[in-house]
């Protein structure tokens, strides 16, 4: 069972004031993970370079551009001694790699690593590799001397401090499914996935989204999910913008949908009353 809260000391979870989005893509279609390359993607008819994310050196040189779809890359970053796969080298339009900063690189790949991670990492026959790559990112991590972690989306905590925190919860991140058909979803620390649920079985939380007028537990879980993310962030629901949370959290409704969801609850305080309890802020003093 959750435990309540007064309004007082969660109500500015909630706010009803939007904020514009910031940009994802420093360098817009110009730069690229390779293994985000696509059919859509601007490097494939245009000279590119292929970069190391630590010092920016460039490592090879795809004069045509790049195929629509780089199956394989190794090839090492003389200057860091280090082997660059698809997961961790950039391709840079040729034209403008002499204003790219190393640094803006180095974030690119980590969170194309968050990314990636978060939304559950599978091979083509849908079996899960994400504790495989995160041991990759991790060698990968010490190699170029960097200090990312894994960490949970939600709470931000990294695997070591969720171990230190609990036993019970575990450092491991569990896939939390926003659908099963087609597969989607998000990795959650335990805390954060039993947090979103009301610390309740689905079954429960179908029966509770019908009777507040909700479609499925999935709309009372996003709500949650945005609720915590406030917590964490200190940027109160309504401030954080929905598009932000689908992308981050690989929500499967529209940002439309997540504004009106959002709203529902900045708009009816009794029905904020329901969503807001004490569970919201669990771990995060200990967030690191």
């Amino acid at each position: 069972m959750t435990e309540p809260a007064s309004i007082e000391e969660l109500d500015t979870l909630v706010e009803t004031t939007a904020c514009k989005q910031s940009a994802d893509r420093p360098y817009g279609d110009r730069a690229q993970i390779l293994a985000q390359v696509d059919d859509h993607s601007g490097l494939l008819d245009v000279p590119v370079a292929v970069c190391c994310p630590n010092c920016g050196q460039a490592v090879t040189l795809y004069e045509r551009g790049l195929p629509n779809v780089v199956p394989y890359f190794d090839t090492a970053c003389t200057q860091c001694d280090v082997d660059l796969r698809t997961w961790c080298a950039v391709g840079v339009d040729a034209a403008y790699l002499q204003i790219v900063d190393p640094a803006t690189l180095t974030t690119m790949v980590q969170q194309f690593w968050d990314d990636w991670l978060w939304s559950g990492i599978t091979n083509s026959k849908g079996e899960p590799r994400t504790d495989e790559y995160t041991d990759r990112f991790a060698t990968k991590t010490a190699a170029f001397g960097w200090n990312w972690k894994v960490t949970c989306p939600l709470c931000r905590r990294t695997r070591t401090a969720l171990e230190r925190d609990s036993a019970l919860v575990g450092g491991n991140l569990d896939y939390h499914h926003w659908s099963h058909d087609p597969d989607q979803g998000v990795c959650l620390c335990r805390e954060c996935h039993n947090i979103i649920g009301f610390d309740t079985y689905d079954t429960e939380l179908e029966e509770r989204a019908a009777a507040w007028g909700f479609d499925s537990r999935h709309d009372l879980q996003v709500i949650r999910l945005a609720l915590r993310d406030a917590a964490v962030t200190g940027r109160p629901v309504g401030t954080r913008p929905a598009t932000a949370l689908v992308n981050r959290y690989n929500l499967l409704q529209s940002p439309d949908r997540v504004r009106q969801l959002l709203g529902s609850i900045s708009t009816d305080g009794t029905l904020r009353e329901r969503f807001l309890d004490k569970r919201l802020v669990a771990g995060i003093g200990a967030n690191c």
